[in-house]
């Protein structure tokens, strides 16, 4: 028996043990007592079998900052920890490129939900931010246009937070999460993230057009409370 294999036989042991069979019950027990002393595993080992990880994709290699809020929010309400990961390949065509996804850590099935609440939702905000810098006049600066569709976005994030945190139900053990990824990861890097809007004069009404928009985002549940799949356009 391998030690994942005991692990499982554990867990297993370990829901029997609270049958109302007070027999069958205590001989589980005995057995989950038996296995983790054989293979020297503690009660944190067994608990780590619940938390799972699911990565979504970033709308660009860089760290934006509205994206960065929305991934955020979305981790805070599916009570998952979340951090991202930057890979570089070389495509079909022999171009270097740089990915980013971004994964979120969690118990049961919140990790699966999360990463699919935060790619629909990326999606959307990344397109609609798309949309609104289409409508500003030609004559504007393209840094220009890309600061009122920042402005926009986080207007955006702001606007659909109830929305998720309605959409969501979580289950955390924070301790737990951190466990995971330090035992999955080892130490974290602290990476950086771009804002186009510090020290910028800001005009309100990009930011209010984004809150209006976020709050008509679309995010529904899938059978059973899984994602569904078929909605992420």
């Amino acid at each position: 028996m391998t030690r994942d294999e005991a692990l499982k036989k554990i867990k297993k042991c370990l829901a029997m043990s609270r049958s109302a069979n007070e027999s069958e019950a205590a001989t589980a027990l005995r057995q989950a007592q038996k296995l983790m002393e054989q293979f020297k595993l503690e009660e944190t080992d067994i608990s780590l079998l619940d938390v799972g990880e699911a990565k979504a994709r970033a709308s660009s290699s860089a760290a934006n900052v509205w994206e960065v809020r929305l991934v955020r929010l979305v981790a805070s309400a599916f009570g998952c920890e979340q951090f991202a990961i930057v890979s570089e390949d070389f495509n079909s065509a022999g171009n270097f490129i740089r990915k980013r996804d971004w994964v979120f850590v969690g118990i049961s099935h919140a990790h699966t939900i999360a990463a699919y609440a935060c790619e629909v939702l990326v999606r959307q905000c990344a397109r609609q931010r798309q949309a609104h810098i289409a409508k500003q006049p030609r004559n504007c600066k393209q840094a220009t246009k890309t600061v009122r569709g920042d402005q926009f976005a986080a207007g955006w994030v702001a606007g659909v937070e109830e929305k998720v945190r309605a959409f969501a139900q979580p289950a955390t053990d924070k301790q737990l999460l951190l466990t995971y990824i330090q035992r999955e990861y080892g130490e974290m890097t602290q990476g950086k993230v771009r804002n186009s809007l510090a020290g910028r004069k800001l005009n309100a009404g990009h930011f209010t057009a984004g809150f209006m928009a976020g709050r008509d985002a679309q995010l529904q549940h899938g059978i059973g409370g899984m994602p569904a799949q078929g909605l992420l356009t």
